[in-house]
């Protein structure tokens, strides 16, 4: 756990790509124009005509195809990494969006890369599968002599390490769809302790076979019909997709030397696993409560100041319910007004490992515009859950923050029992006025 104190993390640079969105600009227009950009699966190398199946459970069959994909998921220009087009030609294209964001995210921070060289730079990078490495499998006379380090998860952070000269520790961490935010947790970690005085944390998922959609689909997880409901009645499962996202973090004395951006501080993180509480891809409500309960007394804040909470909020039967009765006894009855709610994975579908970082940029944009966004999907609520008693209101409208209000909060659950919560503070100046676009 991670407290907040004058070494709370200043997050200074983000870059990304989401469905329908490149960089911070496309990201809010989606948000605030409250559009959903999942489509179907674009035939890149399998054709999903032959596995999809609307009838439930038949093996080897998905009832949907419905995601949210990258629509430059292959556009790289190797010589500007250093690379040879042969070697790009191998490498997972999770590698070239990790190497491209990461760039994108230093220019956000207003930092020279060359100031971040050296040891006291680390990468941390939430990733879960090298969906591409099956394609090697399948056909070994395709790989070349680039292609095991093309296709191998740790190298994600490797890769980008090594083309921008960091000599920190550079780690992948898998915690399913909590990836993301448990690596940023860590992150925050090394920072905090003195060990760094910058992190690059990243998260990306590019989907590239069947296989998830099937395997997912087969334990009833995904949405029959493409869309995430969060918090509804209709809620009936998740939509899957793709995401590539850096953020730049920095112990505020290395903020001071080198004088970047600084858009919010990082107030608290926390990392919990669900363990024998709960069947193991079940959430445990008392496991994320104590979380949340965790990273709120460390952050030393009052659950008032919150201006809102972005939600895990995948839109499955058990999952919503579980984290709504979680964030209300942890933190929503504890405040007079209802705590606004809601999941970026309504816009952009849910990116799995990528997921946490998707959730922290829709919360530290709402704070710099002074406006949260609609969470889609949301016309009735929930059955299970009893939006009254626990103090929570899903909001459905692109809403006016209170002036002065800075303070969010994120979640971040794995499917394994992993579960990972931060707590931002905007640093950007207070807009005088909500911004739409």
């Amino acid at each position: 756990m991670t407290a907040r104190d004058d070494t709370a993390p200043l997050i200074t640079g983000i870059g990304l790509r989401l469905p329908g969105a490149r960089g911070l600009a496309g990201a809010w227009r989606v948000l605030a124009e409250g559009r959903c950009t999942v489509g179907e699966v674009v035939a890149r190398n399998f054709d999903p005509a032959l596995y999809l199946d609307p009838a439930p459970g038949r093996r080897g069959k998905t009832v949907t195809f419905a995601a949210g994909q990258l629509e430059d998921l292959w556009r790289f220009d190797p010589g500007a990494f250093g690379i040879s087009p042969r070697e790009a030609a191998e490498m997972d294209p999770q590698q070239r969006q990790m190497l491209m964001v990461v760039r994108e995210a230093v220019d956000d921070a207003g930092l020279d890369m060359a100031a971040l060289a050296g040891p006291r730079t680390g990468v941390f990078i939430g990733a879960s599968i090298v969906e591409n490495l099956s394609l090697f499998y399948n056909d070994p006379a395709r790989g070349g002599s680039t292609f095991t380090l093309g296709n191998t998860l740790s190298i994600l952070a490797n890769r980008v390490s090594a083309c921008f000269d960091f000599g920190g520790p550079s780690q992948v961490i898998d915690t399913a769809c909590s990836s993301a935010l448990t690596a940023l947790d860590t992150a925050a970690g090394a920072l905090r302790r003195g060990e760094l005085d910058i992190a690059v944390v990243g998260g990306v998922h590019a989907i590239r076979t069947p296989g998830g959609f099937v395997g997912f689909s087969q334990a009833r997880m995904l949405s029959p019909t493409g869309t995430c409901h969060a918090f509804d009645a209709a809620a009936d499962g998740y939509v899957r997709s793709e995401a590539a996202i850096a953020v730049v973090l920095m112990r505020p004395e290395a903020a001071d030397r080198l004088a970047p951006r600084r858009r919010a501080r990082l107030l608290a993180t926390g990392v919990n696993t669900d363990g024998a509480s709960a069947p193991l891809a079940v959430p445990s409500a008392p496991r994320q409560q104590a979380l949340i309960e965790a990273v709120l007394e460390a952050s030393g804040r009052d659950p008032e100041e919150f201006a809102f909470y972005e939600a895990h909020g995948t839109g499955t039967a058990v999952g919503d319910p579980t984290e709504a009765r979680s964030l209300g006894a942890a933190l929503a009855t504890l405040r007079r007004a209802p705590l606004l709610i809601g999941s970026a994975k309504t816009n952009f579908g849910h990116a799995e490992p990528a997921a946490g970082l998707v959730g922290l940029v829709k919360a530290v944009l709402a704070l710099e515009r002074g406006a949260l966004p609609a969470s889609l999907h949301f016309t009735t609520p929930n059955p299970a859950i009893d939006f009254e008693a626990l103090n929570l209101s899903v909001n459905t409208a692109l809403r006016p923050l209170a002036p002065g209000a800075r303070l969010a909060g994120v979640n971040a659950f794995g499917f394994g029992g992993t579960n990972a919560v931060a707590l931002i503070e905007s640093l950007a100046p207070a807009p005088r006025a909500p911004v739409a676009r």
